[in-house]
């Protein structure tokens, strides 16, 4: 019994390390799809995408996160590197999901101004919490009073699934 759990504890933990896709899998856009719905958002009518992700991960984002996170803390370089991740630039597919998008550049939020407008940040290790990761999705009338979600992603043997689709509070 004594060798079985020396040899347990020297098994080395293998390093979590956030997921770098190529692009947005269509998983992550149905679950947030279904929350949206659920939360009567986008119900009837295309919801327009942003097509490549965005730098939502800040200060403000961080802290929200925290805050669901029930006060957790962490260091500011774990911070820093989930903020790095979560601002990189990956292309989002909506091929083949199960809500009707209307996929806009960037650069053409502003002609947005009277629809619904989701944004998403890339993957990010969750810097409050061991064993996950997620990554931001913020929902405006174009661009103005934006409700934040937290799409919380679990790693499953060499991927990673979505747990849940929560609510930030800011």
């Amino acid at each position: 019994m004594l060798l079985l759990l020396a040899a347990c504890a020297s098994t080395p933990k293998v390093p979590l390390t956030s997921p770098r896709w190529d692009e947005m899998p269509a998983p992550v856009l149905d679950a947030l799809c279904a929350r949206l719905q659920m939360d009567a958002i986008g119900n009837g009518s295309p919801v327009a995408i942003v097509g490549t992700t965005r730098p939502l991960a800040n200060p403000q984002t961080m802290s929200a996160l925290a805050l669901v996170s029930r006060g957790a803390r962490s260091s500011r370089n774990r911070i820093a590197e989930a903020a790095a991740d979560a601002n990189r630039m990956i292309p989002i597919p909506t091929e083949g999901t199960a809500c009707s998008w209307q996929v806009i550049p960037a650069n053409q939020i502003d002609r947005h101004h009277d629809e619904m407008l989701v944004e998403l940040s890339a993957p990010m290790l969750h810097p409050f919490a061991s064993r996950q990761a997620g990554l931001f999705a913020r929902v405006s009338v174009g661009g103005q009073g934006a409700s934040w979600y937290w799409v919380s992603l679990v790693p499953t043997g060499d991927t990673w699934t979505v747990s849940q689709v929560g609510v930030l509070v800011q």
